[in-house]
């Protein structure tokens, strides 16, 4: 467990690194954090479904290809690659944001990151926590699998829902707050 903290750490700071080295003038003049792009963000009526649609499209493919990761041999390493991925980009997106923001930043990544990313999390733990071959050993193989990616299926849907329902307006409300 502290092995893996520790590599998550350091992986998040060469996230942060990679920023401050090599991304200081993309994120300040182009980046997507600038100030242009937040307000025009902010101030933006977007239309719930066609989001939706398109959040469980973008999300779903990488669902999908993590569900048939879970059943090869690299489901060993997976977890780790996931973990050293989300960290990496975690660190890049908080040392953007606090280029952009300043201390700000910090309020704007942490609110950007619920309460959907708890539901991916989840999703994560379930296909990677739960051996699905335990299944056979049991009646009902099939059931059991079924309901298994059901529940999965219905916590991805549940993640995509609260993205769109409650972190879009609530970072919209947040961005008004941190850049006006």
């Amino acid at each position: 467990m502290r092995k893996e903290l520790a590599i998550g750490i350091c992986f998040c700071i060469a996230g942060i690194l990679t920023v401050c080295f090599f991304g200081y003038t993309y994120f300040t003049t182009y980046g997507f954090l600038n100030t242009y792009h937040m307000q025009a963000f902010a101030e933006t009526k977007l239309e719930v479904s066609a989001l939706l649609a398109n959040i469980i499209w973008e999300r779903g493919k990488l669902f999908l290809l993590i569900c048939l990761v879970a059943y090869t041999p690299l489901k060993k390493v997976a977890p780790l690659v996931l973990r050293c991925g989300i960290c990496f980009t975690a660190g890049v997106f908080l040392a953007a944001s606090m280029l952009n923001m300043g201390i700000r930043g910090i309020v704007f990544f942490t609110m950007s990151l619920f309460p959907h990313c708890l539901f991916y999390l989840m999703v994560l733990l379930l296909i990677f926590g739960v051996d699905t071959h335990s299944f056979y050993n049991r009646k009902n193989p099939v059931v059991k699998r079924v309901i298994y990616y059901g529940v999965v299926g219905i916590v991805f849907l549940l993640g995509c829902i609260s993205e769109v329902m409650i972190s879009v307006p609530l970072l919209q409300k947040v961005i008004r707050l941190i850049c006006t």
